[in-house]
């Protein structure tokens, strides 16, 4: 097992074990908050407790909490999380519709994920499939006027979920948490890429 895959087998116990409930996050000797249940966690698993571990804990959980957030907000509009994002690709996508390979590989999904999606959406008239006039092996999948109807009340009480969620973040505070997220991807793209071009 390479040195890689061993710390992420490490981390992955330390962090999946925590409840994600509410908390109130004690501040370092800095004024910075952090989480005592991931100190406690690092050290009993022998871990050296560092900046760099902690943040990465820190993001994986909100990542967490985001994705339960968004789930349990998609399917208080009778949708799940999938159908949503495949309602929004298309709703920004050129003529609002994109082929079925295009949606797999942009939700980074297997084409039969993006099947059953599609067919759900389809079945609640929010989706039609169309037949590509130029290849007759490729189908696209085109938003129709309920789904554009939907995605607009989706998108109204999404921005005002995600006021809620920055009000108390300065403008600045929000440019840096932007700035971050993209570099840390984009370090995570380059890991990949060393990975894949070994293997």
């Amino acid at each position: 097992m390479s040195k890689e895959k061993m710390s992420q087998e490490k981390v992955r116990p330390v962090i999946s074990h925590l409840d994600l409930g509410a908390i109130d996050y004690p501040m370092d000797a800095d004024g910075c908050r952090y989480d005592p249940r991931i100190r406690e966690l690092l050290k009993r698993t022998g871990r050296r407790v560092d900046a760099g571990t902690e943040a990465l804990a820190a993001v994986r959980m909100l990542g967490k909490k985001m994705h339960l957030m968004m789930e349990r907000w998609a399917d208080q509009h009778g949708l799940s999380e999938g159908r949503f994002q495949i309602l929004v690709r298309l709703q920004h996508a050129e003529g609002n519709r994109m082929t079925m390979g295009e949606l797999a590989e942009m939700l980074e999904v297997s084409p039969r994920t993006v099947t059953g999606l599609v067919d759900n959406l389809e079945r609640h008239g929010l989706v039609r499939r169309v037949d590509d006039p130029d290849d007759r092996r490729s189908v696209y999948a085109e938003l129709t006027d309920p789904g554009r109807e939907r995605v607009k009340a989706l998108w109204r009480d999404a921005s005002l979920g995600q006021q809620g969620l920055t009000r108390n973040l300065a403008a600045s505070e929000l440019v840096q948490l932007r700035d971050i997220c993209l570099r840390l991807i984009q370090a995570m793209n380059a890991e990949e890429a060393k990975t894949h071009a070994t293997n």
